[in-house]
């Protein structure tokens, strides 16, 4: 089995990607579904929120205040590092176990959609890494059209992320999304093609 880590940048269309991967059946692991999962209620790793980052980090009705969250972390390396240092291992712990579901059922390729793969240092993780790029003033924009944002909060965002660019020098493989919806599902049609190829390879060899 190719195991695929899928990432990119905030507004750069990783999730369309991802849904193009699904449409040609291929099963998709979303790192942020597990981390949901991971502070639900009740979960462990809220309880150690809860201790680490006081009662305001949990709202009215039990769950995670992400908004609060985000505010108290999203200046701060230090306290994002801890928030997660919690809940990237239990990511990972999920990750892991849908992996092996997938093994068991004979899947050739699997993707793994993780929005901050490099940042995570979760790159080894994976066969191959794909990167979903557009150009910088694209996210800008999108995030202004998309979400209302002023350019001034859209950079701020983007500041806070590992430039795009420098995740398609790292990447493996990179998807070009700038153009229409059958321009990248051409490119995500040819890439799964080589991923077959190497399933089928290592199936054979037994590596």
């Amino acid at each position: 089995m190719v195991v695929v880590g899928l990432t990119g940048g905030i507004a750069s269309g990783k999730s369309t990607v991802s849904g193009l991967f699904q449409q040609l059946g291929v099963p998709v692991i979303c790192a942020d579904e597990l981390a949901h999962e991971a502070v639900k209620p009740g979960a462990p790793a809220l309880e150690e929120i809860r201790r680490e980052f006081g009662d305001e980090s949990i709202d009215e009705e039990g769950n995670l205040d992400r908004a609060a969250m985000a505010a108290l972390v999203f200046h701060d390396p230090a306290l994002r590092k801890k928030l997660e240092s919690i809940i990237h291992p239990r990511v990972s712990e999920g990750k892991n176990r849908r992996l092996e579901e997938f093994r068991r059922r004979g899947h050739a390729v699997v993707v793994v959609d993780v929005p901050l793969l490099y940042e995570s240092g979760w790159e080894k993780e994976f066969d191959l890494v794909i990167v979903v790029h557009v150009p910088r003033h694209v996210q800008e924009q999108r995030l202004v059209d998309r979400d209302g944002m002023t350019h001034e909060d859209a950079r701020a965002r983007l500041d806070a992320q590992m430039p795009i660019d420098e995740k398609r020098a790292r990447a493996d493989r990179v998807v070009d999304n700038t153009g229409s919806v059958k321009y990248t599902r051409e490119q995500v049609e040819a890439i799964l093609g080589a991923l077959m190829v190497e399933a089928d390879r290592r199936r054979n060899t037994g590596t």
